[in-house]
């Protein structure tokens, strides 16, 4: 068990877990170490969170690592799709909209609203009034 010690101005008992130095709350554990027991009726030290330390390891990706090794953006797609998505991924940098002749501000998927709106929100709302109009 580990000594008192100075914690913000006050003599507190130390966590009983081993390697913790944080304040003792509630029957001697601080409230981490202090849930494991509740929850699991003993300490679980091969549950807890390793210091993260890496970087991705998604191919050509240098941002640091979040969870299961992958930055956030490449664990969020493992975690919806069950796979890294590269096709999916956005292209940063694009500031145009890709129509020819076009020089406005690109908002959605290469895209100015106009264009955007013309090719892909549109088209969808003519096919449901159709299809309303047909059943009526």
């Amino acid at each position: 068990m580990h000594d008192n010690k100075i914690i913000k101005g006050k003599w507190q008992p130390l966590c009983r877990a081993h390697n913790c130095d944080i304040g003792a709350r509630t029957a001697g554990y601080c409230p981490r170490h202090y849930q494991q027991v509740r929850r699991h009726g003993r300490l679980t030290p091969e549950r807890e969170y390793g210091h993260r330390q890496g970087l991705c390891k998604a191919e050509d990706c240098s941002q640091a690592e979040i969870a299961r090794g992958f930055c956030f953006r490449h664990y969020q797609q493992v975690r919806r799709y069950g796979r890294l998505t590269p096709e999916r991924e956005r292209v940063y940098g694009r500031t145009t909209c890709q129509v020819t002749d076009c020089h406005e501000r690109h908002t959605a998927r290469g895209y100015c609203k106009k264009h955007y709106m013309q090719e892909f929100y549109l088209p969808r709302q003519a096919v449901q009034l159709e299809i309303t109009a047909e059943v009526a």
